[in-house]
């Protein structure tokens, strides 16, 4: 299967150029794990289940991924301070953490935790130049924090590949607000019929952009993912993208 060549693709960051929040099940367990020794009796694994469901939860509805976005520290201290209480691990104001574990450090250790382990994906930027190559415009969609996601786009060297870039709290809205969308076609002057998406969110990187005229397609490494609705392709690996477009 191959599809007609746009004359602009945009690119979502998080998960779909980098490896980064799809599986937060064993970040949490590594964070907590460091910390195993001062956990006394108590299995970090029982710790690392209540603070994912408590995380999982806060972040079932939009408010609640918006706020764990851009105002991500206090954000994460509150939820997983909430694991803590109902675990009786939480300490008095004022006193030592218990068992020398603080709610707020285990909290603080995410973004730092994910700091250090993300990676770019394989080929990335052989693949951006390539599509850059055949005369398709470039540009980056990403929800999140100006600081964070700049400092991301930075530290792989990603900016020289894009026409565009649109930040979430730059641009004062994020996906999948249709004026997100229409933002970075205007910023890349191009018509939603002659545009693709390429993410891995099966509402904002496809289902959104596809009903506002966008080719969308899904990027997932999990052959058994569902394709969500709206789809024109998926792709399981960057390198899939050039093959896919005539």
């Amino acid at each position: 299967m191959t599809l007609p060549r746009p004359e602009a693709l945009i690119f979502d960051l998080d998960d779909t150029l980098l490896t980064a929040y799809r599986n937060p099940g064993p970040t949490w367990a590594a964070i907590i794990a460091e910390h195993a020794g001062a956990l006394g009796e108590h299995d970090p694994r029982w710790i690392t289940a209540e603070v994912l469901a408590r995380v999982l939860g806060f972040l079932a509805d939009e408010e609640g991924r918006k706020l764990w976005r851009l105002e991500g520290d206090a954000t994460r201290r509150r939820v997983v301070r909430s694991a803590f209480h109902r675990l009786n691990l939480a300490r008095p104001p004022g006193t030592e953490p218990l068992h020398g574990v603080d709610a707020d450090w285990i909290a603080d250790r995410f973004e730092t935790y994910l700091e250090e382990t993300i990676t770019l994906k394989p080929h990335a930027h052989q693949v951006l130049e390539a599509l850059a190559a055949r005369g398709i415009r470039l540009g980056l969609l990403t929800n999140g924090s100006t600081a964070r996601q700049r400092g991301k786009i930075a530290r792989f060297g990603l900016a020289r590949h894009f026409a565009a870039i649109r930040i979430e709290e730059e641009a004062g809205v994020g996906k999948p607000d249709p004026a997100a969308y229409r933002g970075i076609l205007s910023a890349l002057s191009a018509a939603p019929g002659r545009a693709m998406m390429v993410g891995d969110d099966p509402v904002w990187d496809v289902t959104a952009p596809a009903r506002l005229g966008l080719t969308a397609v899904f990027y997932s490494e999990d052959a058994a993912a569902p394709t969500p609705e709206g789809a024109a392709a998926r792709a399981a690996a960057l390198t899939d993208l050039p093959a896919l477009i005539q």
